[in-house]
């Protein structure tokens, strides 16, 4: 098992290899996590970044790298300094210092129907809540728009391709596959996948029980093993519990198994967060509680004490 950075509400904290959780000095608090060249990167409720390195600790970079409201943090390690934010109103920010400095990618403003671009609670207002490097073309981006769809960009975000035929648009996750043109989506509706990059999408739900799927991540040892969590329903019905459970596809999508052994039975407060490292070990939090399996799943174990809510992991 590798170590685990754990963002809370209060501060960062470490999962070490020998099973303790230690307090790091650094950020006050955390709500995302994204790994880069130059280490780990940390946003916090008041939207400063942080960076990590192994040699000086955490570092603050910037107090505040855009006014807007943060949805969505990401970085293409391939390529030194470059780092993303998605915002609300959907918008993407993308760094290339480090996070020093920010850009606004206005082309997102001139997509077709980006007026048409919604979010259930009022004022109504889309974000980008998705943001991911293409593995295959450096540069090139992916963004999801909760509610709006799935894009993508290969030239510095100048132009952006529409890739919805077939996708329901309330997108909370955009995945692609490390190798080949598959790409996979968690939405309002369930799981989607799309084999030719996006031209067209499948609805996949067998073994899924649970419709609003949110967290997905993939092994990094084992090509088409999917881990994603699911509630019964969107979050205005989580204030009398989420009825959210956590499942696991080795076929990329097609089928999918609840994973159970050593979880709740459900979980009333919705598993946001999904963590897997290069050993395989898959983390997950929920609320103030984290558990971890160390076979892939098929059983997991909780870590002794309350922390305090989990926003954000890191697995090294």
């Amino acid at each position: 098992m590798s170590e685990l950075l754990i963002g809370t509400n209060r501060g960062v904290f470490r999962l070490e290899t020998d099973g303790n959780i230690r307090r790091e000095e650094g950020p006050p608090s955390v709500t995302y996590f994204t790994r880069a060249q130059q280490g780990v990167f940390a946003l916090t409720q008041e939207r400063a970044l942080w960076r990590r390195d192994a040699d000086d600790g955490w570092q603050r970079v910037n107090a505040r790298p855009v006014a807007e409201e943060i949805w969505a943090f990401a970085a293409d390690p391939r390529l030194a300094g470059r780092l993303y934010l998605g915002v609300s109103p959907a918008l993407l920010y993308w760094s290339d210092d480090g996070g020093v400095s920010w850009r606004a990618c206005e082309a997102i403003r001139r997509i077709p129907g980006y007026d048409q671009w919604t979010f259930p609670p009022p004022p109504h207002i889309a974000h980008v809540r998705s943001v991911v490097p293409d593995p295959q073309v450096v540069g090139a981006v992916y963004i999801g728009v909760e509610e709006g769809g799935i894009y993508r960009s290969g030239d510095e975000g100048e132009t952006w391709e529409s890739l919805n035929e077939g996708l329901y648009w309330d997108i909370h996750t955009v995945m692609p596959a490390p190798e080949g043109t598959r790409l996979y989506a968690t939405t309002g509706r369930g799981f989607y996948r799309s084999d030719d990059g996006g031209q067209h999408w499948r609805l996949l739900m067998t073994g899924l029980d649970r419709r609003y799927t949110v967290p997905l991540v993939s092994s990094r040892t084992a090509p088409g093993r999917l881990y994603a969590a699911a509630a019964a329903g969107p979050p205005p019905g989580w204030r009398q519990g989420a009825n959210a459970a956590l499942y696991r596809s080795d076929d990329g999508g097609e089928h999918w198994v609840r994973l159970e052994h050593g979880l709740p039975a459900q979980f009333d407060v919705m598993v946001r967060q999904i963590a897997v490292d290069r050993a395989g070990t898959v983390s997950i939090a929920a609320g103030h509680e984290l558990f971890v399996s160390q076979d892939e799943g098929d059983s997991w174990r909780r870590l002794g004490g309350e922390l305090f809510p989990i926003q954000a992991l890191a697995a090294m």
